[in-house]
């Protein structure tokens, strides 16, 4: 709760791990997102909330949608950045998604058959998109290189404050 309200006033020490991993993703695309209109899908402490919260603090228009989003084929059809992060196979079929948009799907669902898939319907959003993570192998990598990175900040602070 400290680093997230840290992050809300503008004040970020150590980012929440897979938000951060996916905003450097964001980066290595190399599209300016300052302006762009982002759709976050999950509103939850660890990836929905402080997800909005760092493309809000990227300059990007964020609206977060959550169970009770009504019309959520439209709100995805008007996201240049799409963010699915709720843990529901399939819950975006890729029909919906926005042609040209960056697609983020940190969704990870074993399936009966065992595969794991995202939280969109990858086939047919790759087709649309055009950027998009894979499920398995995208966000999650992405997530343990943000704690590394996290880790290194903390002791670096440590070595600061003992002078």
């Amino acid at each position: 709760p400290y680093n997230l309200g840290r992050l809300a006033q503008r004040q970020p020490v150590l980012r929440p791990c897979t938000p951060y991993g996916v905003m450097a993703l964001l980066a290595h695309t190399g599209v300016n997102i300052k302006g762009m209109r982002a759709l976050v899908i999950g509103a939850s402490n660890h990836v929905g909330r402080p997800m909005a919260l760092e493309l809000l603090l990227a300059g990007v228009t964020t609206t977060t949608a959550h169970r009770f989003t009504r019309n959520l084929d439209q709100e995805v059809a008007n996201a240049e950045i799409l963010v699915a992060a709720v843990g529901k196979p399939g819950l975006v079929p890729g029909a919906w998604v926005r042609p040209g948009a960056i697609v983020i799907d940190v969704g990870i669902n074993r399936l009966a058959d065992g595969r794991l898939v995202g939280d969109i319907t990858a086939e047919a959003a790759r087709a649309r998109a055009a950027w998009i993570t894979p499920v398995p192998g995208g966000v999650g990598p992405m997530t343990v290189a943000m704690l590394m990175r996290n880790t290194l900040t903390a002791q670096q602070g440590r070595e600061r404050a003992a002078g």
